[in-house]
Formats: C-alpha cells, structure tokens, sequence
C-alpha cells in the first residue's frame, strides 16, 4: 500500500478538509499535555490522514476516526511507558458521543485500511536520536495540510537542510518543500508582527485616554472610583 497520497488528486470538501487539519492539531496538543512521544502524534496524524486520503472520512465519524487513531497510536508507541489510555479516556475525549463498541469497530476498520500494519515510517523514524533537535520542524510539516502530500523521507531531508540553512538542494521536491516551510514561516512571523503592533497600538491609545480622563475629568473619576468602592464594600459586608 502506497502510504503518501497527493492530496491534489483528492475531491476536498472544504469543510471537513479543516476540521481534519484542526483535529490534526487537536491530537497534539492531548499528546503534549500528556507528555506522550512525538512518534505517537506522528503516527495518529498519519492514520488520521490515510483514512481522508482513502475517503473513509465524513462530517459524521471524523472525530470517532481521530479518537481512534489516537486510542491506536498510544497502544503502539507507549506499550513501554506508563501512559494509561483505555476506551473510557477515548468515551471522555469525545464527550460521550460514542460508545465503546463504536470506537472499537472504528479501530478494526482502521487497521483493515493499513492491513493491520501500524509501523508506519515517520519522520522521527529517519532523525533517530536527533529528534528533539528537530522536533518543532517535525510537528510544523506534520500538523499542516499544506505538507501532507510529500513522503516522510522528503520532509526530512527537507528539515535537515531547513535547518542547516542550505539554500538549494538536488532534489527538486526537497527545494519546494524548504520553499514551502520558508514561505508558512515568513507569513506566521508577519502575523505575528501584525498583531504584537496592534496589541502596542492598542495600549498606546489606552494609555493616551487614561491620560486625558486623568487630566480633564478628574473630579468625575473619584466620584465614580467612591461609588465602585461602596459596591464592593456592600458585597463584602
């Protein structure tokens, strides 16, 4: 079974393509607030993937599909840990939407879809013991849509040369790739821009009103701070 798909060949409802980007993401934050391994997030974002991509998915079972695909993950890749996470951590994930026969017919036809073969090669697979050196890069091309198309292999050499600095690569996948994470990076930092010098603006002209009720109607303030005052008295009485 081929396991990277071109997600260009695939009809998107736009709809449930962001819902599975953001259950995508959704999958990682439980993971890191559970302190679980990032080839655990890698491999539930893959299964997650590989059922849209085979179009298995659909508004009704998505979020039964990324449960489940996590219930799989933590079973494969934290056997040694000593994480719990049974059927009833997967009822509560999903708000008692689901019961557990639905969520255990749902990992059956899951594993039916990767031929009950879960060792699927990710990204951390090729870094090995240097992971964490990467590992927001990993999750960076593993969380967004915008890098599901490209085999895990690519993304890696992707990432190594991202993160060297290398500028041109042979492969011209590996230099589309690098243009890629540079162009998300570039927009999230003028984002990022954006919003800390409307937050400065913002305070700025705060401080610029506080000034002029300090300055123009100061009477008015300490009439008004005496009236709050004797409703919080009142409160505490």
């Amino acid at each position: 079974m081929n396991r990277n798909f071109i997600l260009e060949q695939i009809p998107k409802p736009e709809k449930l393509f962001k819902i599975v980007e953001s259950l995508t993401q959704w999958i990682y934050r439980i993971c890191e607030s559970n302190n679980l391994r990032l080839k655990t997030t890698e491999l539930a974002a893959q299964l997650i993937q590989i059922c849209f991509a085979e179009k298995f998915c659909n508004l009704q079972n998505i979020l039964l599909i990324a449960i489940t695909s996590l219930f799989i993950s933590v079973k494969y890749n934290e056997s040694q840990s000593f994480i719990q996470f049974d059927l009833q951590d997967c009822i509560h994930l999903g708000s008692g939407t689901y019961l557990e026969k639905d969520f255990l017919e749902m990992e059956l036809q899951i594993l039916n879809l990767v031929n009950f073969d879960v060792n699927l090669i990710t990204i951390s697979d090729f870094l090995q013991e240097e992971q964490t050196k990467y590992i927001d890069l990993v999750l960076f091309v593993t969380l967004d849509s915008g890098f599901w198309s490209f085999s895990k292999f690519d993304l890696y050499e992707a990432i190594l040369f991202f993160n060297h600095n290398h500028k041109k690569s042979q492969n011209e996948t590996t230099n589309k790739i690098i243009n890629l994470i540079q162009a998300k990076v570039n927009l999230l930092t003028a984002i990022e821009n954006e919003q800390k010098n409307n937050f400065e603006y913002k305070t700025k002209r705060i401080q610029k009103q506080r000034f002029k009720q300090k300055r123009f109607h100061k009477p008015q303030f300490r009439k008004s701070q005496l009236k709050r005052n004797k409703c919080l008295n009142a409160i505490f009485i």
